[in-house]
């Protein structure tokens, strides 16, 4: 092993793929053992392979810091045992005990439900999906539901609740779910899927990264996969994260000039969840019209692709109906409705939800008005943001502020819960852990803005509001200040000298 790959990197390996089967064979056992055998062929060769491409750095690092590494190690394996059992739970939801948080409130909830009840009623040829009368969110809130809410799709009436509120192409990849047949099938393929998009984009950039940076990113994966926001996220199939490890991937793939692939990812990730939208006005700043020209390539094929496979009535229904019920905030007028939960006022982080949880609080001036005002004022904060972010000097730097622009861009939604919506958050924690160098004031200080974001369990009457302020404080803060700091990154030489740094200053705006 000396001679070869090291101990150390045939260990990391092995954990890592230990972890992949974790949440890719419990779900493929629902087809039967040979596929559970091959679910788990498939990671030990993705071990094999990842092991021959870990950095030499890892080389002599337990015996460099063995407390540590006993620690990682057992962190790792703690966190195959806990994606094992939040798997088991995706593979069949009758394993309430596996939910990332066992309540039937959590267990019970599915965001991609809607994907999927959307793309049905496009197949069947509904001309306008986005009516709230199709989702139960919105029953007896102006008045009763004006149609039974049922799904020819076998498993997914129970599951119904959240309203459709995405772009039509976003339809195209549950409309290829409907190919498998029940929602159950759909919910487990959809889970290993998305944690796959999610946690390999977090794993590729860390590897884009490089250096110690990027490998101290990757090592804190394991910690990021099993943060209840993280499993909370996975388990309720909203595709959140992944479209911000789409968005980050574009921006990788344009940074190394892989132009195309850059506005494929980019694009998609824009059609999916909006808000991505924003990293255009970072491209249209910095001039790099090659990179615009070719999202735009993408997003109309995208488009015309759509409007082929789903007709145009989706489309109608969207720039006609949806689109102003968005901008009003009336698309999102179920999260007010008198008996939603009290957690999900206080741990709704948007801008908008900031106005909710103060006139809870009792703060006569924090209407609704004011709400979409602070919300109009939040856009160009963040139009500036966007014009005067720095490119950075290295690509920990880049992909830093990247990810601090999306994370501020999502909040603009009147809708931002935090069981997802910190989760890019904690993955920008995992990049900025590669700054500490053994400074225990800022490893502290990065695991108490952790937990101030994670938050803790709910809680009753007014101290839930104030931790529900509390936790989107810190959120705000840390993305601002990672955006707006101007000091001099330290960042490792390649593997070759791994001892020496050089000191890169992050340029100011031109």
């Amino acid at each position: 092993m000396r001679r070869g790959l090291g101990w150390e990197r045939a260990g990391v390996a092995g954990l890592a793929g230990l972890c992949a089967a974790a949440i890719a064979v419990p779900v493929a056992a629902r087809a039967g053992a040979i596929s559970a055998g091959e679910a788990a062929v498939a990671c030990a060769l993705g071990a094999w392979f990842l092991a021959r491409h870990l950095p030499e750095r890892l080389r002599g690092s337990v015996r460099r810091h063995r407390g540590l590494a006993l620690v990682w190690i057992a962190l790792s394996l703690v966190s195959a045992a806990e994606l094992a059992r939040r798997s088991e739970f995706m593979a069949d939801w009758k394993q309430v005990a596996g939910s990332v948080v066992p309540d039937s409130f959590t267990a019970q909830h599915q965001c991609m439900s809607a994907y999927v009840h959307a793309a049905d009623l496009a197949r069947r040829g509904e001309p306008n999906l986005y009516d709230e009368r199709w989702y139960p969110a919105f029953r007896g809130l102006h008045g009763p539901a004006q149609v039974d809410v049922d799904s020819p799709v076998p498993d997914l009436r129970d599951w119904l609740d959240d309203p459709f509120e995405y772009p039509p192409p976003f339809l195209l990849l549950p409309r290829a779910a409907l190919a498998l047949g029940s929602f159950a099938d759909i919910r487990a393929v959809w889970y290993v899927l998305h944690a796959a998009v999610l946690l390999l984009g977090a794993a590729l950039l860390a590897t884009w990264v490089g250096a110690r940076e990027g490998l101290v990113a990757g090592l804190c994966l394991p910690l990021f996969a099993i943060a209840f926001p993280t499993g909370l996220e996975l388990q309720f199939g909203q595709f959140h994260g992944p479209a911000v490890a789409l968005a980050i991937a574009g921006m990788v793939a344009f940074d190394s000039r892989y132009r195309p692939l850059g506005g494929a990812l980019l694009a998609a990730a824009i059609l999916a969840k909006v808000f991505p939208a924003i990293l255009l006005i970072v491209l249209l700043a910095q001039r790099r019209w090659r990179e615009l020209a070719w999202t735009a390539v993408f997003g109309a094929t995208y488009c015309a692709i759509a409007l082929v496979v789903l007709g145009p009535a989706p489309f109608e229904a969207f720039f006609g109906y949806q689109l102003p019920r968005l901008a009003s905030g009336a698309a999102f007028s179920f999260a007010e409705r008198p008996e939603t939960p009290l957690i999900a006022v206080s741990r709704n982080f948007s801008v908008y939800g900031l106005a909710i949880k103060l006139r809870a609080l009792g703060v006569s001036f924090a209407t609704p008005a004011f709400g979409q005002a602070l919300n109009a004022l939040w856009a160009l904060v963040l139009l500036w943001l966007a014009f005067t972010l720095r490119a950075g000097s290295t690509r920990l730097a880049r992909a830093e502020r990247w990810l601090a622009l999306l994370n501020l861009a999502a909040l603009r939604s009147p809708v931002a819960p935090s069981a997802y919506v910190v989760v890019p958050s904690l993955w920008l924690l995992c990049l900025l852990a590669g700054e500490v160098r053994g400074r225990r004031g800022a490893a502290v200080a990065l695991a108490i803005a952790a937990l101030l974001i994670m938050g803790p369990p709910p809680l009753s009457g007014g101290l839930e509001y104030a931790i529900g302020l509390l936790s989107q404080a810190a959120v705000f803060a840390l993305n601002l200040w990672v955006l707006l700091r101007r000091t001099t990154v330290e960042v490792s030489r390649p593997d070759t000298d791994p001892g020496r740094l050089r000191s890169e200053p992050i340029p100011r705006p031109a």
